[in-house]
């Protein structure tokens, strides 16, 4: 009898095809179907692991921490998978990176008196582990019985770098500001300095720096221009309260070291309540307080300030 060795190739091939494809999947293929998913928990918490079986009343994942983890469904708020995850890290790595914010707010009131207080801001940070950048821009203005009583604006650019551990850091900074009812046309301060972060967390940030500058103020009036030499100690602090809102103190003095005895300090306290991811109410208290100002202006300037912000 001859044998067809084409016909028995082809089907020692068909029957092996067939033996492997009901084989159970080794592990490099097991391994390489796992879904890595991030589970998020109506109490605020969040476990991720490989997804190892789900059904209709539970989701069971492997955690390289807690090993099999089981869940019931009631008490989970929503499942991310792979994609997702990989997406939403690649987001929340930019949105660390970037904080940028605009603020509006408008108070008028009318009756006996008309009353109206505009204010205006624009917030934009970049920070990393080794460099921060930020630039900041105020404008206040405000009006009684349609006679104008305060006009501001204030900017700033500030680049920042560490050198030691995060914890040290190295400042270069330029500020300058406007105040027409202080007389003041214009004021430029560039300084430099050093700085320290006590704490950089979410829920507790604290600094504290010093620099030295020099001011030049150009008045409206006849008064002569000036140009002396600043120090600039500086303390910050943002605390997470209830929620997600939070508080935040900024302190800055500005002695002069030409002047004996004459020296400026600024206070900013602000409360955030967030409405959603992008919307926020923010109560702002500042207090102006210039030792050297003229006849006609008061030396402390303080306003309370509500606006709405949105975060992009």
């Amino acid at each position: 009898m001859k044998l067809n060795y084409n016909r028995i190739t082809a089907f020692v091939t068909i029957i092996s095809i067939t033996c492997f494809l009901l084989l159970p999947q080794n592990n490099l293929f097991a391994d390489s179907n796992i879904e890595e998913v991030e589970i998020y928990l109506k109490n605020g918490d969040k476990v991720s692991g490989k997804l190892v079986s789900e059904n209709q009343s539970q989701i069971t994942i492997e955690n390289q921490i807690l090993g099999t983890v089981s869940i019931k469904k009631e008490f989970v708020d929503k499942i991310v998978n792979d994609e997702e995850v990989k997406v939403a890290k690649i987001q929340e790595h930019k949105s660390k990176l970037w904080q940028r914010e605009i603020s509006m707010g408008l108070n008028k009131s009318s009756g006996n008196t008309e009353n109206t207080h505009l204010s205006s801001s624009l917030y934009v940070n970049r920070k990393t582990d080794a460099n921060e950048f930020t630039i900041k821009g105020d404008i206040f203005y405000s009006s009684a019985n349609k006679t104008m009583d305060a006009q501001k604006w204030y900017s700033m650019i500030r680049y920042a770098y560490s050198f030691s551990e995060r914890k040290w850091y190295n400042f270069y900074k330029l500020e300058s500001d406007h105040d027409r009812f202080a007389n003041i046309d214009y004021r430029i301060i560039p300084s430099l300095g050093i700085g320290y972060w006590f704490s950089d967390i979410p829920d507790w940030k604290a600094i504290t720096e010093v620099g030295i500058g020099l001011e030049h103020a150009n008045f409206k009036d006849d008064t002569k221009d000036s140009n002396e030499a600043v120090l600039i100690p500086r303390a910050f602090f943002e605390k997470k309260l209830f929620g997600k809102s939070r508080i935040s103190q900024d302190i800055i003095f500005y002695p002069s070291l030409t002047e004996s005895g004459e020296y400026r300090f600024y206070s900013e306290t602000a409360f955030i309540n967030p409405i959603n991811e992008k919307l926020s109410l923010r109560f702002s208290f500042i207090d102006d307080y210039n030792s050297k100002s003229t006849k006609d202006t008061k030396k402390n300037d303080a306003r309370l300030i509500s606006s709405l912000s949105y975060s992009f």
